[in-house]
């Protein structure tokens, strides 16, 4: 096990070029830290979960821009080529677990799966996922640990393995998901769904850009038609009411932790006027841009 507390200024330092040998040697990795610019390359040949908070942690995956933020979480499969970096005004938390092979084997044979498709060895999706309540949780945890400082390398390992199963029970019931989609003809379904998460991840991505239904039905191969309504059957939500939410919520972000002017925070995530941040934000939140800041103020001075 190996538990590192830094991110490296700029480049690949010795230290995480020795954690990715590590890890293909068959030790687990964890890799937390703060910090507003780092750049390096991972190559790990074992099973990955990134995570960020505070700002965006932009993966370059096997050649397809993808940023992890407060929203999501990214999960890469043994052999997934991958490098990051982090370019922010405000320091960004960054989290990264790979996990030995024998560690992901033990697991593989100790669950029961009713299929193959639904087992550990079709591999996971290489898309970001939203938090949910399965695996984000252990994030959380894992994270509030390394934060507080906490050294004991068994404690890691065994929350490891909470979190491994959590994965794959979050794989489970994604698939499980995909399955039921009716409309979609059976052969087909695993494939559009891949096609609309790329859309879904340049969504995440490229929120502050002028995004329209045409690029985004052309991201994921499809007729517009087509792509509205799959987008809208696996989301929920029409494309355009994801890019808004999605905005919102990193609008509230800003807001809370940071004094940019409302003007400012609606033009870095992409609402063409103010009154389009006010609303939405009132949408999510029932509360003013005002409002927030002295709910968040008032959390600070409780916790300080």
């Amino acid at each position: 096990m190996m538990v590192l507390r830094s991110l490296p200024e700029s480049g690949a330092g010795a230290e995480y070029l020795d954690m990715s040998r590590a890890s293909t040697a068959g030790n687990d990795c964890v890799i937390w830290g703060r910090t507003r610019r780092t750049e390096f390359a991972q190559y790990p040949d074992t099973l990955s979960i990134r995570a960020a908070w505070g700002g965006r942690k932009h993966c370059d995956v096997n050649g397809r821009a993808v940023a992890v933020d407060d929203d999501n979480f990214l999960i890469l499969n043994p052999g997934t080529r991958c490098s990051m970096y982090i370019d922010s005004v405000y320091p960004v938390e960054s989290l990264t677990i790979c996990f030995r092979t024998g560690l992901v084997n033990a697991l593989e044979q100790s669950l029961e799966y009713g299929g193959e498709s639904g087992g550990p060895g079709s591999g996971f999706v290489e898309n970001l996922q939203p938090h949910d309540k399965l695996v984000s949780p252990v994030l959380r945890f894992i994270r509030a640990h390394l934060a507080r400082g906490l050294v004991d390398e068994w404690w890691y390992e065994e929350q490891m393995l909470f979190l491994l199963e959590r994965m794959h029970l979050g794989r489970r019931k994604l698939l499980q998901h995909v399955e039921g989609l009716d409309f979609i003809r059976p052969a087909t379904r695993r494939e559009a769904c891949r096609r609309v998460a790329l859309a879904t991840d340049y969504l995440h991505t490229h929120y502050a850009r002028k995004v329209n239904l045409a690029s985004l039905a052309r991201i994921a191969c499809l007729s517009k038609f087509h792509f509205l309504r799959l987008f809208s059957s696996i989301h929920g939500v029409t494309p355009h009411a994801y890019l808004q939410r999605k905005r919102a919520n990193v609008a509230v972000r800003l807001l809370e932790s940071t004094r940019a002017s409302v003007s400012e925070v609606a033009a870095s995530v992409g609402f063409a006027f103010e009154s389009t941040l006010l609303r939405q934000v009132r949408r999510r939140t029932q509360l003013s841009p005002r409002e927030l800041r002295n709910r968040a103020a008032a959390t600070f001075a409780t916790m300080a």
